[in-house]
């Protein structure tokens, strides 16, 4: 559910520094759902507050935009801010289609990078410099049953966060339809009545193999930007994932996203690592359950998870553009990214791009705030043009290695020569 709080802080940040003439500014996003009035409020409390200002927001499905942006660049009629997905924004660099973001300008527009948590502002960075500022985020988390695991003689209010502790909690909510638990005599992996953590084959569910691959000091690509996720790190951390299914027999075998949704909606399964877009669903369902960091499983390298994003840019312009313009245009991305806005915007189930935002009060009694001291450690998938030729074989990689139609090493192994053969042919149409 979608409830607008903070409005009060709407027309805080009042004081503009942009000080030239009147301007109009097209302003091109793709909050298209329940989120756009509250886009729509926040562009009306600018319009208000900036009376030598106005921006004018248009709301397209983002598919629209990514077809539309390369050519109304290269005809010269640009919209003046555009909001670009962390999975298309390096792309759309390399194509010369969004314009850097200097220091100097930065600085001049009060944008301080150093408020917003450094991996996510740094998804809109390519080779040093920075093309975007967040304006909204989202990431993979972990939902958990705390009835389930109360009974399974867990603490609910201590969710694990290590393999160990993982694996233990998994294992204690996981029971066959007999009663016996894995290790038992006579359990029957085939026949679950309630399972410990949900998997699942499709892009969502390889997010987690991701997400265990940062943590083992893993990476999808290498320096050079090819294809990556075959290394040790990488195997080690997705052999553990598929291991839960085949040797402990605390998942199920060739499950989907719905089933496992519908599953955890059921009481059925402990734990359901997912986007954390869910989370207004299981509240409206009043389910007893708790959201809490994706657990170190892939290894302890470092706390990781995958994230979404979108960030403000400025694309390419025609020669001759107005620098008063582009200058209302920062003005405007200041403003819209300040910790007022920003807590506005979370209530949209987005959560917060900076720690100015995530200790507000205000958010502290809400289930997502389990997860707001790792904020810091989600990273998108980004820094390299090509995300798709290497994120289709990697979620492929990773179905055919969870479904067991290929060892694990073998999956990785040709997952990464897909890849890289379509980077080779990619590479051309980039910069």
């Amino acid at each position: 559910m979608v409830m607008l709080i903070g409005t009060a802080l709407l027309v805080s940040n009042a004081s503009a520094a942009y000080t030239g003439p009147k301007v109009l500014l097209s302003y091109l996003h793709g909050f298209t759902g329940p989120d756009r009035p509250v886009m729509e409020n926040l562009i009306k409390a600018f319009n208000a507050s900036h009376p030598n200002i106005e921006v004018r927001g248009q709301a397209q499905p983002w598919g629209t935009t990514w077809q539309q942006l390369p050519s109304l660049v290269a005809s010269g009629r640009s919209p003046d801010v555009v909001v670009i997905n962390e999975d298309q924004i390096t792309g759309f660099v390399a194509r010369g289609a969004v314009s850097p973001l200097t220091p100097a300008e930065l600085k001049a527009a009060g944008i301080d990078q150093s408020r917003f948590y450094g991996p996510l502002f740094k998804t809109a960075d390519y080779q040093g410099k920075s093309y975007g500022v967040p304006v909204s985020s989202v990431a993979y988390v972990m939902f958990y049953n705390k009835d389930l695991m109360k009974k399974a003689g867990l603490d609910p209010e201590s969710p694990p966060r290590t393999r160990d502790q993982f694996l233990k909690a998994a294992q204690a909510c996981t029971m066959d339809k007999s009663g016996k638990k894995p290790g038992q005599a006579g359990f029957d992996p085939k026949n679950l009545d309630t399972w410990g953590v949900s998997l699942y084959n499709n892009w969502v569910g390889s997010r987690l193999a991701y997400a265990s691959i940062l943590q083992n000091g893993g990476s999808l690509v290498d320096k050079a930007d090819n294809a990556a996720f075959n290394t040790p790190q990488a195997a080690s951390a997705v052999q553990f994932l598929v291991d839960l299914v085949g040797k402990y027999n605390v998942a199920r075998p060739n499950s989907t996203e719905e089933a496992e949704l519908a599953a955890f909606s059921q009481g059925k399964v402990c734990m359901f690592p997912s986007g954390q877009w869910y989370n207004d669903r299981f509240q409206q369902q009043k389910m007893n359950y708790g959201v809490a960091f994706v657990p170190q499983l892939g290894g302890t390298k470092q706390d990781a998870a995958w994230g979404g994003s979108s960030h403000l840019t400025l694309p390419k312009q025609r020669a001759g553009y107005d620098a008063n313009k582009r200058a209302a245009a920062l003005e405007f991305i200041n403003w819209m990214t300040q910790p007022a806005q920003n807590l506005t915007w979370t209530s949209t189930g987005s959560l917060p791009t900076q720690a100015a935002v995530a200790s507000d009060k205000t958010l502290a009694a809400q289930k997502i705030s389990g997860i707001f001291g790792k904020l810091g450690n989600i990273y998108a998938v980004s820094g390299f043009p090509w995300s798709g030729q290497v994120l289709s074989p990697f979620d492929n990689a990773w179905e055919n290695a969870y479904l067991g139609k290929k060892p694990v090493q073998q999956a990785l192994n040709d997952g990464v020569a897909e890849a890289n053969k379509q980077i080779t042919q990619a590479r051309k149409s980039f910069k």
